[in-house]
């Protein structure tokens, strides 16, 4: 399925709830205390056509989902900005370091921020997040291969997904060490991320794919790291969420389609 074509474009994990967004929606379902799981929907801001046109340009989509990113939360595409800048320069920062071009506050910088993300995947990992993080994925991979989406078909459905948020963040510390030995200004580094990034998780030309399967392939490697095999209550909050969005963005699709 093209992203173009896409109702619900994917989805995020909380403690003990799941949510997913599409066109015009959000919606997240918890799993409360008394076992019974409630879901909100909530109205986004419309997506200006010509941002949903980029998404399917090639160089051009990663700037598009960055700025995608900001419909869904204004802290993620804040983080989407901040990112490639912070990491391009704390990287730098670390192997000035060893060429001891760069002050000890530098280095404890780095060190700082490479220990804080290690503490924080490690955190995720040993809880729940990381099972409704995978539980995300397997209804949203269900959803993409036009699969049922019920528990049998989730039992057999993989927790890896091409497009996972925390596989972004390690494709960006990939990035950002090799581009340390390129002679090029750090801006335009942080400025070609985004055409970079935007090619290795959206391409769907499969002879490009195979040209960056080594980088398409920490973005897999990482999410056992950020991802446990969840259990069918997992499962069960992520399909509640994604089945109430679903409904809610086909009935906007028929509504606009019979209008038309």
């Amino acid at each position: 399925m093209k992203i173009s074509e896409l109702l619900i474009h994917g989805g995020m994990a909380h403690k003990n709830a799941v949510s997913f967004y599409g066109r015009n929606y959000r919606s997240r379902a918890t799993r409360n205390k008394n076992g019974e799981i409630s879901v909100e929907l909530h109205e986004l801001k419309s997506l200006p056509r010509w941002l949903t046109d980029m998404l399917g340009i090639p160089l051009l989509r990663g700037f598009a989902d960055t700025i995608y990113a900001f419909y869904m939360k204004w802290w993620t595409g804040l983080l989407f900005i901040i990112a490639p800048m912070m990491m391009n320069y704390r990287i730098q920062a670390t192997v000035d370091v060893f060429t001891s071009q760069s002050s000890d506050l530098a280095a404890g910088y780095a060190t700082g921020m490479v220990s804080g993300m290690i503490m924080i995947f490690f955190i995720m990992k040993l809880s729940a997040v990381s099972k409704y993080h995978a539980a995300e994925h397997i209804v949203h991979n269900l959803y993409l291969q036009g699969r049922p989406l019920n528990l049998k078909e989730g039992k057999k459905a993989s927790r890896i997904h091409e497009w996972c948020g925390t596989g972004w963040l390690f494709l960006l510390i990939a990035y950002t060490v090799i581009m340390v030995f390129i002679p090029i200004p750090t801006w335009l580094k942080i400025i070609l991320w985004f055409p970079f990034y935007g090619e290795v998780m959206m391409n769907e030309n499969k002879y490009f794919r195979m040209i960056v399967m080594p980088f398409k392939g920490i973005t897999y490697i990482s999410q056992f790291l950020t991802t446990s095999k969840p259990k069918e209550e997992h499962v069960e909050v992520s399909l509640k969420a994604f089945q109430s969005l679903l409904e809610k963005e086909e009935k906007v699709l028929y509504k606009s389609t019979t209008i038309a």
